[in-house]
């Protein structure tokens, strides 16, 4: 058998698996077909063993074109929950494409086709660190008051869009706000509040969307995404989407020209005045804020204790500063002036710029530490 019969195959038994499990959920709740769907879309068995992402999202387009040669009140109702939960825009609006040609030539539709999905949006909450490195995000919703849940979505912020570090679905709304108001574990005080929904809706999706990128490339060893990560994602995104019609606006990321005022405010400034003065001091600040910029993904002024252990400890960095033996001699304590002169612009209040400086110091020791080992090895 070749592999377009070997897909056919494949496509045609899971649409059966399909339509076997709608034969079950074809008169149940809206709510209840949202969490069936969710785990199918899953694509994991018992162990939680599955497909890579982007191998579910093929077998999914070829469900729903198997399903749309089937005119069957079982297929439309699979269509349907396709259509409320994929977590692909052109799949979802394939399936509403067949269930509703389907439906023209005949076929009933679900009891709940008019309603899934349709959530109302009961309250949005998040706590938040003084660094912009952790995000808790909640978001409560319910059909008209009935099957109310919650989301919790646990973000670690500090390399590029984010990663989900949990991900909680709860009946009880009031207990997550109590878990959020409890603050996190990264030894420091979140601040809780309301929580604007299309700034919700980007912050979840900016974390999958990052989440999805780095459990999908073998060439990052972080830690692993929560074990329920893959049976929520679906909806966890369908729940984003009802959030608000569109995402909040990307945060401004600074130009090229913005980064290189940057560069010569820091220069002038006091914080610099220490530094030895010549083209070497220079390089190392343009070897450094590039690290922030393209390796973590941040504006280089938005630090915070993790991202600056995170960058100062990439391995890059101090192979690069090696290779410059003057900009490794000068790199580390560029980095300290650099950290702390940030904390003076962003104007971080007393305890955090000391727990910044902390972690500065520390994440400097190492890096002058890596740089000279990769000098003796040059």
């Amino acid at each position: 058998m070749d592999d377009s019969n070997q897909s056919a195959a494949r496509a045609a038994a899971g649409a059966d698996s399909l339509e076997w499990n709608f034969t079950i959920m074809s008169r149940t709740s809206p709510w209840s077909v949202e969490q069936g769907m969710t785990q199918l879309l899953a694509h994991q068995n018992a162990e939680g063993f599955g497909p890579s992402l982007a191998d579910a999202m093929q077998d999914d387009a070829r469900i729903i074109h198997e399903l749309g040669q089937r005119e069957t009140p079982t297929a439309v109702a699979a269509l349907r929950a396709y259509q409320a939960m994929s977590t692909v825009d052109t799949q979802r609006e394939l399936a509403r494409m067949h269930a509703d040609r389907l439906v023209r030539q005949g076929a009933p539709e679900p009891p709940w086709a008019a309603t899934v999905g349709r959530v109302r949006v009961d309250g949005c909450w998040w706590a938040h660190d003084q660094f912009g490195e952790t995000a808790a995000v909640l978001c409560g919703f319910s059909y008209d008051g009935a099957h109310q849940h919650g989301i919790l979505a646990v973000i670690d912020r500090a390399i590029g869009g984010g990663l989900i570090r949990e991900l909680l679905l709860g009946m009880d709304v009031d207990a997550l706000l109590d878990i959020l108001h409890g603050g996190g574990d990264d030894g420091g005080e979140l601040v809780s509040e309301p929580l604007d929904a299309a700034y919700a809706r980007r912050l979840i999706e900016d974390a999958i969307a990052t989440s999805d990128e780095i459990s999908e490339n073998r060439q990052y060893k972080l830690r692993p995404l929560p074990v329920a990560y893959r049976k929520m994602r679906g909806l966890t995104l369908a729940r984003a989407r009802a959030l608000s019609d569109a995402p909040a606006p990307p945060e401004q990321f600074p130009t090229t020209v913005e980064i290189e005022l940057l560069k010569r405010a820091f220069l002038g400034s006091d914080a610099s005045a220490g530094l030895p003065t010549g083209e070497a001091t220079g390089r190392a600040v343009d070897l450094l804020v590039t690290q922030f910029v393209e390796q973590a993904a941040c504006h280089p002024l938005q630090l915070g204790p993790r991202r600056v252990t995170a960058v100062l400890g990439l391995p890059g960095l101090a192979s690069d500063a090696a290779e410059d033996p003057a900009v490794g001699r000068i790199l580390p304590d560029v980095a300290r002036a650099w950290i702390s002169w940030s904390a003076t612009e962003r104007g971080l209040p007393l305890a955090a710029a000391e727990r910044l400086d902390q972690a500065g110091r520390q994440a400097c020791g190492q890096l002058r530490a890596a740089v000279a080992g990769g000098q003796e090895s040059v």
